[in-house]
């Protein structure tokens, strides 16, 4: 038999193998085969298969699993992710199958017949071994045995038994205010468990809100709630695998691979922020995992709940589109938050620290708490010498430098650099230096020293990935917590009075998204933070007025009328191209084979760039825009030269 074989790597081909006879009842697509490449083994993907011998062909190692790991519904998944995307199928399936899926370590064999008495309850690995490889398959596909795993006793099912409610669905778009989300979530999922159903939930992450929601629906449900994700420890993360294939009643928490796990009796899908960038891979396959969980629903026609203080614009698009049941509850306008709107305009930052110490420092008297936002989790940036005027600009790439008071480090965004700092400018000598930018780190340590008597506490950045909270003091002893984008998780942290402290940058900071990414960032602060008065503190020359962003139906009926204008997503796709090569001389050839694949295809109007930027190694970028079928061939052409990566709907251009 002949086996192609999809690697986990960036190539579109399959590769192809010789499977001896022995192999052929155990080979079924998309499982997982050892195969011998490039002087190494690696775990790929049965493609498909057809009979022959297969002159010069290598053979595979072994065929991995015993039954299979993927149902109907999943392989249409994985087969439309692998096109959307534009990525190989076995790209995908190392995130729907990760290496770190170990459920052969956690099976036993259960006799069902008297001759086989011996493998009772003996753990598979071992059983393979004394039985033989090929018996124990051949008893396994005759039933004469069958698989447990030992985090849950049940019987392991194979996926091609696992079957879905199928009744389908309403499929609903709330966008609401964090209580109200919460109890439409307890009353949707109760109602699935008791008809013995399982629930997915998508959470953006697992330390904050993903915290809050895991003690609040542990609370309602109990020993029915599980985890999926590379968060947890192994054994957690396999009984919550486990449960889901072959348990009923029960809710499956995840973000990012969670999408592709296979469920039974799956009746509803639930995405929570459907709006955060952080459920988008970062290497390796980049994808949007509510998006590929509004296509899961309807494959295998499932319920659809997507709930957000302010969801994404795509949703908001698709919802209006595709008919969903749209609950909007206005809730911002309802809270009269624009009734207590404070802009406070000023020409430097000294002359904004001034007044936001006097802010906090009122409602800390009163005894309130404070929060304030700020942009930027470092203590400065666009660092200047204040003799010369010279910029500090990253010796590896003359990027920008962000300067971290903490660690005593410049950081450069744009390469990854990490240098000491010198308070001395290199061309001049001199060591007054100022910053064209402050961060949470500056904002703190100035606080700190206006306001002793009261706590101030930093919460922004990695901090957000390592704990839920902040370590805010006990008691009602009020406080200022300062923080970037994870202060918009802490639901369970409330103040009186919210400063967003340069929030004019904001503008600066995504591309054509700068303005939803505004109107996210505000609306789940102050969703979270439930605060009762709102300041933004701006620079007079490049203030932006905020109230737009309070009247949530205007605001998506004018970006998205921006948008059609300016032909974006959700309108018209885009797929960022980028080259990267150790030097110019090295990249230019490849970017010139990009440019003339699109040119013969009529392509080349369809192009924005290259932009050429210096990291560690030369990096071109191009946006292509465009729902054209050839552009979406011409890509699969292009994904397959060497040093290129392809990203789909980027969040950032």
């Amino acid at each position: 038999m002949i086996v192609h074989v999809a690697l986990p790597i960036p190539v579109t081909k399959a590769f192809s193998y010789f499977a001896p006879d022995e192999w052929g009842p155990c080979i079924r697509k998309y499982s997982r085969v050892a195969v011998p490449f490039h002087n190494k083994t690696l775990t790929g993907f049965v493609a498909g298969f057809e009979e022959g011998t297969g002159p010069g062909l290598k053979e595979i190692i072994e065929v991995l699993d015993p039954f299979p790991l993927l149902t109907a519904p999943l392989e249409d998944l994985v087969e439309w992710a692998s096109r959307y995307y534009v990525a190989p199928p076995g790209v995908v399936l190392k995130c729907a199958l990760p290496l770190t899926l170990h459920i052969e370590r956690y099976l036993c064999v259960r006799a069902n017949a008297r001759s086989l008495g011996s493998l009772d309850s003996m753990p598979l690995r071992k059983a393979l071994k004394a039985a033989g490889k090929i018996a124990l398959l051949h008893h396994l596909r005759e039933g004469s045995a069958t698989l447990f795993d030992t985090l849950t006793g049940a019987d392991f099912l194979p996926a091609d038994t696992i079957g879905g409610d199928g009744a389908g669905g309403e499929k609903t778009l709330y966008a609401g205010e964090i209580s109200g989300r919460l109890e439409r979530y307890l009353q949707l999922i109760a109602a699935h468990l008791e008809k013995g159903n399982n629930v997915m939930m998508l959470l953006p992450d697992y330390f904050s809100a993903g915290a809050y929601f895991y003690r609040a629906l542990s609370a309602a449900f109990r020993d029915r709630v599980f985890w999926y994700g590379s968060s947890i420890p192994l054994k957690k993360r396999m009984e919550a695998y486990f449960r889901a294939r072959q348990d009923h009643g029960c809710l499956i928490l995840g973000n990012k691979s969670a999408v592709f796990l296979p469920v039974n009796r799956l009746s509803c899908i639930v995405v929570e922020r459907d709006e955060e960038d952080e459920y988008r891979n970062e290497e390796g396959f980049r994808f949007n995992p509510p998006a590929v969980a509004i296509q899961r629903a309807g494959i295998e026609r499932t319920g659809l709940f997507i709930g957000s203080a302010s969801p994404s614009i795509e949703s908001y698009h698709r919802a209006r589109e595709k008919g969903f049941i749209f609950i909007d509850s206005k809730w911002p306008v309802d809270r009269h938050f624009d009734e207590h709107i404070h802009e406070v305009i000023a020409k430097s930052y000294g002359a904004l620290l001034e007044e936001l110490v006097a802010t906090a420092n009122k409602a800390l008297e009163r005894g309130e708490s404070v929060a304030v936002f700020t942009p930027r989790k470092d203590y400065g940036s666009f660092i200047q010498c204040a003799e010369c005027k010279k910029p500090f600009l990253c010796p590896r790439c003359e990027g920008a430098l962000n300067y971290q008071k903490e660690t005593g480090r410049l950081t450069c965004n744009n390469c990854a650099g990490d240098f000491t700092f010198k308070e001395q400018c290199s061309y001049c000598g001199g060591n007054i230096i100022r910053f064209g930018q402050i961060g949470a780190e500056y904002i703190e340590e100035h606080l700190k020293g206006a306001l002793p008597q009261y706590p101030v506490v930093r919460f922004s950045g990695d901090a957000g990935k390592k704990r839920a909270k902040p370590p805010l003091p006990s008691g009602k002893q009020p406080y200022v917590l300062i923080g970037t984008q994870p202060l918009s998780k802490l639901y369970d942290v409330h103040v009186h009075t919210l400063v967003l402290f340069g929030w004019e940058d904001m503008r600066r900071m995504a591309g054509y998204r700068s303005d939803e990414k505004m109107f996210h960032v505000l609306i789940n602060l102050l969703d979270a933070l439930t605060p009762r008065e709102v300041f933004f503190f701006m620079d007079s020359r490049k203030k932006v007025d905020p109230s737009s962003l309070f009247d949530m139906e205007a605001f998506y009926r004018d970006e998205l009328n921006k948008r059609k204008t300016a032909d974006f997503p959700p309108f018209t796709r885009a797929f960022l191209v980028e080259v990267v090569k150790k030097t110019k001389e090295a990249g230019l050839p490849v970017v010139k084979k990009i440019k003339d694949a699109l040119a013969q295809q009529g392509l080349f109007d369809h192009i924005t760039g290259p932009l050429v930027q210096r990291k560690k190694a030369y990096r071109w970028k191009m946006i292509l825009k465009g729902n054209d079928e050839i552009l979406y061939q011409t890509l699969l052409e292009i994904y397959d030269m060497p040093g290129v990566r392809i990203e789909v709907d980027p969040p950032n251009i």
